[in-house]
C-alpha cells in the first residue's frame, strides 16, 4: 500500500512512533480534545495501516483497534516498543497510564481474562526500560545530547523539511520533535537551572527562525493569519491532519497558542493573540509544550 503519511509529512518526524505507542496504550482516551470523531478515526486508521505495513505487522491490523480491543492494542504497543526505541518520555507516559488503568480495572471488578496481568507486566517492563534509559542518558551527558538534538532539528527546519506546514506550524513541529527526544529528556531530567538555560536557547533560535520566515524582526507583530496560513501543496490535508494528531493533547484553555497552531479545523482559542511577534509565538509554544502535564 502507499504510505502517504509516513513518506509525506511524516518522512522526517521522529515523534510519530513514540506518540503512536502512547496512543495505543491510552486507547479511547487518545484524541478526546481533537477533531470530529469521524475525521479523527479515519486518520488514525490510515496511520495505523501505514505503520503496520511498514513494520510488517499486518496480522495485527484490525478496524477500531483504538477503542475496541485493549489486549490487541497493548500487544501491538509492546511489539512496536521492541522494534523502535520509544524514548524516555513515551516509556514514562505508557508506564503511568498502564498503572492507572490497572487501578481503575481493580476498582471496577470485571475485566477480560489476562488483561490485568498484561497491565502489570507491561507497566513494569516500560518502567524498567525508562529507569535504564534515564541512567544511560545521565552518563552520556544530558546537556551535550540536548544540544546535538536541537541542532539536528533546527537544521531540518532551515533545510525546508517542515515547509509543508504554516510558519507557526513549523515551529510547533520542531518543538514537538524536541519534546519527544533527547532535548525533552534533558529538560525533564536535568536540574532546573540547566533546563531553563536549554529552553531559553530554544526560544531564541525558534523566534529567529520564525522571524526569518516572515522577513521581519523577532519583535515585529503580525496578524495571526500570517503565522497560521498553510502553504498550498499536493498533500495539504495530510499535513493538516498530521499536525492535528501530534497536537491533540493540547487544550484551548490551557495551551491556547499550541492548540490554535495545531488544531486548524477549529477557530483559534480565545487566548491566542490576534497580533503576535515571532518572539511571542516562540515563547508561548516553548512554555506550553515543555510544561509538565
Amino acid at each position: 500500500m502507499t504510505t502517504q503519511l509516513l513518506d509525506g509529512p511524516g518522512r522526517m518526524l521522529e515523534s510519530i512512533y513514540p506518540k503512536f505507542m502512547v496512543d495505543l496504550v491510552s486507547g479511547a482516551e487518545a484524541g478526546r480534545h481533537t477533531a470530529p470523531a469521524h475525521q479523527q478515526q479515519q486518520f488514525r486508521e490510515r496511520l495505523t495501516q501505514e505503520i503496520l505495513a511498514r513494520t510488517k505487522l499486518r496480522p495485527w491490523a484490525m478496524s477500531g483497534m483504538f477503542s475496541e480491543n485493549a489486549v490487541l492494542r497493548l500487544g501491538l504497543a509492546e511489539k512496536l516498543a521492541g522494534m523502535y526505541d520509544p524514548g524516555h518520555l513515551a516509556l514514562c507516559l505508557m508506564s503511568d497510564k498502564l498503572t492507572r488503568l490497572r487501578q481503575q480495572a481493580s476498582r471496577r471488578g470485571a475485566i477480560p481474562p489476562g488483561l490485568q496481568q498484561q497491565y502489570e507486566a507491561l507497566s513494569g517492563h516500560f518502567m524498567q526500560r525508562a529507569a535504564y534509559k534515564e541512567k544511560a542518558l545521565s552518563q552520556r551527558g544530558l546537556t551535550v545530547q540536548a544540544g546535538e538534538h536541537s541542532e539536528q532539528i533546527f537544521t531540518r527546519w532551515r533545510a525546508g523539511e517542515y515547509d509543508g506546514w504554516s510558519l507557526a506550524g513549523r515551529c510547533y513541529i520542531a518543538l514537538e520533535e524536541l519534546r519527544w527526544g533527547p532535548f525533552g529528556d534533558a529538560c525533564r531530567l536535568a536540574n532546573p537551572d540547566v533546563a531553563a538555560m536549554l529552553k531559553d536557547n530554544v526560544r531564541s533560535i525558534a523566534a529567529n527562525h520564525l522571524a526569518q520566515g516572515i522577513n521581519a524582526s523577532v519583535a515585529t507583530r503580525h496578524f495571526y493569519h500570517q503565522w497560521l496560513t498553510t502553504p498550498v501543496t499536493p498533500h495539504l490535508m495530510e499535513h493538516k491532519e498530521m499536525l492535528g494528531w501530534l497536537g491533540e493533547g493540547y487544550q484551548a484553555e490551557r495551551h491556547p497558542v499550541s492548540w490554535s497552531v495545531s488544531q486548524t479545523w477549529q477557530t483559534v482559542a480565545l487566548g491566542m493573540p490576534r497580533l503576535c511577534s515571532a518572539k511571542r509565538l516562540a515563547d508561548a509554544m516553548v512554555e506550553e509544550i515543555f510544561a509538565e502535564r
